[in-house]
């Protein structure tokens, strides 16, 4: 059953996009990382992110390396985490 982790992200400076698309594709490669993760914008400092993994065992497996990432995240650009839900997917179209 896919499983989805939905994340909040405070910037303490207008959102560089291009920096942002540059950061993703890093992840197109990495062994383990979401089926599918999209960037969002919900206004100029605060973008949120939806990640679907295959299952909740494979997040649970990726999720050290996922904290790395977040980490750096916040180390780098100074962005914080405000708000974060995961759960199973129980019905999609």
């Amino acid at each position: 059953m896919k499983y989805v982790v939905n994340t909040v992200w405070s910037h303490p400076n207008d959102i560089d996009w291009d920096r942002m698309k540059e950061g993703l594709e890093q992840l197109r490669d990495d062994e383990g990382a979401a089926d599918e993760v999209t960037w969002y914008e919900i206004d100029a400092t605060t973008h949120g992110s939806v990640a679907v993994y295959s299952s909740q065992e494979k997040y649970e497996k990726y999720k050290s390396k996922l904290e790395e990432y977040r980490k750096d995240a916040t180390d780098e650009i100074g962005a914080q985490i405000i708000n974060e839900f995961q759960g199973l997917v129980k019905a999609s179209i």
